[in-house]
């Protein structure tokens, strides 16, 4: 449909029954929408590109004025972005999007490329060997220092004050002599889990503490969520192959965009 049909429509308390709805059956695609506007409404703004009869076609994510998700046809969400003031730190979208994210943001050159993997509760198999604590505010300075030696490329730019530890978002690690030597972040919303980060010191690769946390997280997700997600880059085979062991499978294939200086 052309976006000459179209409209661009806030999501708020009056429409958002529709767009639950569109978006209720593929928490693989649409997880960052489901959660975001959830459980953060006041950092969250989300906009439809709907036609005459209230249908979707397109769907933008703006989280803290500083992350984009795309989804929907490139023509339907060039829509959204029309008129709009905006410096993101990262655009998300499929293949469908890449020509638009290159019109728009020009100057966001550094793409990866990152599988969404997803597990069944019945597929989950267990691999947890290593004890862990629950980490808690006290711990983001060394978190996001853990994060920038660790990979620096990835998560160089990490600060103490982009951790977020609260009851959806849960922190496991291992520490060896008082030092953090790995750790997971995942959340939880509803039916679903989602392991956002999954980090290993390099002096301790290869021994298993990767596998033996997210084990762990996924046994303490899946006491209640019947489904898990984790995102990982398609150039890390190494991470691919453990997550693949645990159980998940790959879904689909998104693209962050950034600018290379970031």
């Amino acid at each position: 449909m052309s976006n000459e049909n179209l409209r661009s429509v806030s999501v708020n308390k009056n429409n958002e029954a529709k767009f639950y709805s569109y978006i209720k059956d593929n928490f693989s695609e649409f997880f960052f929408f489901h959660v975001d506007y959830a459980q953060y409404p006041e950092d969250t703004d989300v906009y439809m590109a709907i036609d005459e009869k209230e249908d979707i076609h397109g769907l933008l994510l703006i989280w803290k004025g500083r992350r984009f998700q795309l989804r929907g046809s490139a023509d339907n969400i060039e829509l959204l972005l029309n008129n709009k003031k905006i410096n993101p730190i990262s655009i998300t979208g499929f293949e469908a999007h890449k020509k638009l994210i290159a019109k728009y943001f020009p100057d966001y050159t550094k793409e990866t490329a990152m599988y969404r993997m997803e597990m069944d509760r019945e597929d989950h198999k267990d691999y947890e060997k290593y004890p862990f604590e629950v980490l808690s505010d006290s711990h983001k300075e060394e978190i996001a220092h853990f994060m920038n030696v660790t990979d620096p490329v990835y998560w160089g730019s990490r600060q103490p004050e982009d951790i977020t530890i609260d009851e959806n978002n849960i922190i496991y690690g291992i520490f060896e002599n008082n030092r953090l030597i790995s750790f997971t972040s995942f959340w939880k919303y509803e039916k679903v889990g989602y392991i956002t980060i999954v980090g290993t010191h390099p002096d301790y690769w290869n021994k298993g503490y990767a596998s033996s946390l997210v084990s762990s997280a996924l046994k303490y997700l899946f006491q209640e969520r019947e489904k898990c997600l984790i995102t990982v880059r398609v150039k890390n085979p190494p991470a691919i192959h453990v997550y693949e062991k645990l159980g998940f499978r790959i879904q689909n294939t998104q693209y962050q965009f950034e600018k290379e200086n970031i």
